[in-house]
């Protein structure tokens, strides 16, 4: 008896255990499912076309709706990239002359759905049940926050180990990097400047004159810091995007990174992408199948997978960096005033 006992007891907990297999597998299937009714789909593909604007790096855009369009043939997927600004004025000037181009927009910035939110219908896990099992500090209404992009600490693994490696903002300004590390100019563009910024308000203003003190060489953008440190030219440069260190260290070059919000109490901070559907996209049916199938975990793997950002719905993927729940949006209000002073600081005028 005791023998048929646990042998039900066993058979039981087969049971259980399988339906636990099938269940998880269930959910990690719907987490890949283009989730939207029959009557959106049959719209969608009567529509047959859709338009992206998108600050996106094309090269991540166009694999995107290149496995977009293996996922849901019949559907064509017209692209505009341009810069968050410039983008930003592309659209105002549109809908101003009451011009309606794209089904689908993507900005580094907030800005626009934050100050016009009725140009966006309002984002629904009734419309998107997938938007169920996003979180929902990312899911603002009428625009989705995706995308986290990491500002990071690279330097050279082959010449800074150990004890000298910089876990934290603050360890830029150890002596081992004097007149040997890199400064993505703040003036650059207002992710650098926000950063600085941030580095002020947590550490002090004289986070700012130490850096002048270290005499980093000034650098125009994350990617040729990144190349000058891989090639032994400096030993560290700050703040590139991770995205701007992973193709090099995809490639064996000797790049590591740090993410200082992993080693301190100072939040992730970088450009944040958000998207949104606007209340007059010439084919809105076709836009909702994107997002739906945008949504997913697979087309969210490819994105951070090839732009190094971090997905607000991927919390345990080795393919990017992990989302952070403190991060800083690079879109921090500052006075002329106050950039002035920074870069005086920074002796730069």
């Amino acid at each position: 008896m005791s023998i048929l006992k646990n042998g039900i007891g066993g058979f039981c907990s087969a049971i259980a255990l399988s339906a636990v297999m099938l269940a998880s597998g269930q959910a990690l299937a719907d987490r890949n499912k283009i989730d939207v009714s029959d009557e959106v789909m049959q719209g969608a593909l009567q529509e047959g076309r859709l338009t992206i604007y998108t600050t996106l790096a094309a090269a991540v855009m166009e694999e995107k709706i290149s496995q977009f369009r293996a996922a849901v043939p019949g559907i064509e997927v017209d692209m505009l990239r341009l810069a968050t600004g410039p983008l930003q004025n592309r659209y105002a000037q549109e809908i101003s002359v009451n011009v309606h181009t794209p089904d689908i927009l993507n900005f580094a910035s907030i800005r626009t759905f934050e100050e016009q939110p009725e140009l966006f219908i309002q984002l629904t896990a009734e419309d998107l049940p997938l938007l169920a099992q996003w979180p929902q500090s990312a899911i603002k209404g009428h625009y989705l926050n995706q995308q986290q992009g990491i500002q990071v600490i690279a330097y050279n693994n082959s010449m800074v180990t150990g004890d000298d490696v910089p876990k934290t903002w603050d360890d830029i300004l150890k002596p081992v990097f004097k007149d040997k590390g890199m400064l993505v100019d703040p003036r650059a563009s207002s992710t650098y400047m926000s950063w600085l910024y941030l580095m002020e308000e947590t550490y002090g203003p004289e986070f700012t004159t130490a850096l002048r003190e270290q005499n980093f060489t000034l650098v125009e953008g994350g990617t040729q810091g990144v190349q000058q440190v891989s090639a032994g030219g400096h030993l560290v440069v700050v703040p590139p995007p991770f995205s701007h260190a992973k193709p090099y260290m995809e490639q064996g070059a000797p790049i590591g990174v740090s993410l200082p919000q992993q080693h301190s109490d100072v939040p992730a901070h970088g450009p944040q992408h958000s998207w949104g559907i606007p209340v007059n996209a010439p084919n809105p049916n076709a836009a909702k199948v994107f997002f739906a199938w945008f949504l997913t975990e697979d087309a969210q793997k490819t994105n951070c997978s090839m732009s190094g950002a971090a997905s607000v719905f991927l919390t345990d993927y080795d393919g990017c960096p992990p989302p952070s729940d403190a991060y800083v949006p690079a879109e921090q209000e500052i006075s002329a005033e106050r950039r002035a002073e920074m870069l005086s600081r920074l002796g730069l005028n």
